[in-house]
């Protein structure tokens, strides 16, 4: 939540051309993971109140939580979001602003927390926080102090900006030094990394934090935003999609669902937006003046079952009728499970239909429909479905039918809920299906082995399979990596000499959920890059 001035409008490092390795090594199991195997919700303040806010405006709105119902869908968190430290004292401890705070943070956290819900504050990787005039404190040079009275707070989430950063510092190094701190305290307590897409968090997160910013903030007027703002939000953090897991989030912004410049239609579509992106949904609106129409956009539980869903895919665009009329879908339950959930747009000005084809999604069979926001199911049709759709609208689906395995289901090697262990790296690759790939590095221990583990490879039935493994990079002609499906022998994986290439083999899978391992153990100094498997039947 940098602040509102243009000159912190940036853009995003997702392309990054030629290939370079970076940082992605998968933490230790630590207090942080696995605390959010589905996306977090709740209510954070700063888009209804910028610093505009008391103890009581927080008490209000966590009441409104449960009032509305929203609580019991899955609106747990209550963000506190800046102005709440002005001051420290001689031995560096926050002083609270005593006006905004007159009963304390713990006797806020310990009313949120009666309530059935969680606590959140927010600091900064600066000496001080985005807000101008006056200053409020960051954590720079504090991460373990400010942690340990977050944990004495009772909090149980702690939003870091990027604003003032020390330029002898990157973010990420004090992003580092705020996880490893949260570790200490033993409390666990999420860490969400707004950096604004800075530093590309997604590539080396996962771990440390919970979910970071894959972007700017979507306006920086209080209770306003510009709906073309909302689109590029939406799309520049589906660039990142493949990094969607549990415990593994990109987040696009708070929501604006209810604050001015939307119409109930734009909102409507702001919101299912950011469900299939299995974005954190944070309502940004207040929540005691909201009209039954937004009540209801927040408050539908199939539209949040879509955001929700386990598996934790982001959305992939997967056909466009013409320029502004787009269809986006993300697989339910797992890759390529024959159920998708799918988001009809019309980004236009004007009215227009939107086509979706039963072939876009590669399903075939008996094709079962669910409108969202109707909550019908619908006639199914022939070769796809058609819809009339207004200006900035859009339908929001649940597409069910048999996955064509005959055309392949792509397995990403980089994907957060694939395990890695040893000398693995991300690889930036412009050439990879989605800009990276998986380095194995032949060990410096030769009783050590790189590995990369697909999981989540469930089959419809057990049998024989069709296997193709996409390569990067690769200069060398080597038989030391091998495949293990599930607990079986493993098997060779002969690569040849090209840049660029792929190698087949057959298979077989159970029904249900496999797991592919690649080990690699050739010399110190030589790599196999993996890009992605896809898997035929």
């Amino acid at each position: 939540m940098p602040k509102p001035t243009i000159a912190i409008l940036i853009l995003m490092a997702c392309l990054i051309g030629a290939s370079n390795r970076v940082s992605f090594a998968q933490s230790p199991a630590s207090p942080q993971q696995s605390l959010t195997p589905t996306p977090p919700m709740g209510w954070a303040s700063w888009n209804p109140f910028f610093c505009d806010y008391n103890e009581q405006t927080i008490r209000d709105q966590a009441d409104a939580l449960v009032a509305t119902g929203m609580r019991d869908l899955g609106y747990k968190y209550v963000l506190v979001q800046e102005c709440i430290a002005p001051a420290r004292e001689a031995s560096g401890e926050l002083i609270l602003d005593p006006i905004r705070f007159p009963h304390g943070m713990k006797s806020l956290v310990d009313y949120i927390h009666s309530r059935g819900l969680k606590a959140g504050a927010y600091t900064d990787v600066g000496p001080y926080t985005c807000f101008p005039k006056p200053h409020y404190q960051g954590s720079y040079g504090h991460e373990l102090q400010d942690a340990r009275t977050f944990a004495s707070w009772g909090i149980d989430f702690i939003e870091m900006d990027y604003c003032n950063r020390n330029p002898e510092h990157t973010g990420r190094e004090i992003y580092e030094r705020m996880a490893a701190a949260i570790q200490e305290t033993g409390r666990p307590m999420l860490l969400y990394i707004c950096s604004w897409g800075n530093e590309s968090p997604w590539t080396w997160a996962q771990g440390k934090a919970q979910l970071w910013r894959t972007d700017a903030d979507i306006s920086y007027r209080k209770n306003q935003v510009d709906w073309m703002h909302v689109v590029a939000g939406f799309k520049s953090n589906a660039l990142h999609a493949v990094f969607n897991a549990p415990d593994s989030w990109n987040d696009p912004d708070m929501l604006e669902v209810g604050n001015g410049g939307l119409n109930m239609i734009e909102a409507q579509t702001h919101f299912s937006m950011w469900a299939i992106s299995a974005a954190p949904l944070w309502a940004g609106t207040d929540l005691t003046k909201m009209t039954g129409e937004v009540r209801k956009i927040y408050t539908n539980p199939e539209v949040i079952a879509v955001d929700q869903d386990p598996f934790g895919a982001g959305p992939v665009k997967v056909a466009e009728n013409s320029v502004g009329l787009e269809i986006w879908s993300k697989p339910l339950g797992s890759m390529a499970s024959g159920t998708d959930a799918v988001l009809l747009l019309n980004l236009t000005d004007t009215a227009a239909d939107v086509a979706l084809r039963w072939s876009d999604l590669n399903l075939t069979g008996k094709i079962r429909i669910r409108d969202l926001y109707s909550h019908k199911d619908i006639a199914s049709q022939p070769e796809g479905y058609r819809t009339h759709l207004p200006p900035h609208g859009s339908a929001m689906l649940k597409v069910s039918g048999t996955y064509m395995w005959s055309k392949g289901a792509i397995f990403e090697a980089e994907w957060p809920g694939n395990l890695r262990k040893e000398d693995s790296a991300l690889l930036t690759c412009a050439s990879c299906s989605q800009g990276y790939a998986i380095s194995l590095h032949g060990p410096k221990d030769p009783l050590n082995t790189a590995s990369l583990e697909f999981t989540h490879v469930v089959a419809p039935e057990s049998g024989k399979y069709h296997l193709t493994l996409y390569y990067v990079d690769s200069h060398l002609i080597t038989d030391k990596l091998q495949l293990r499906v599930n607990d079986g022998t493993p098997i060779p994986v002969h690569l040849f000499s090209f840049i660029n290439g792929f190698e087949s083999l057959p298979i077989v899978l159970k029904k249900g959920n496999n797991t592919l391992t690649f080990t690699y153990s050739d010399a110190a100094g030589t790599s196999v890059n993996i890009d992605k498997i896809q898997i035929y039947k």
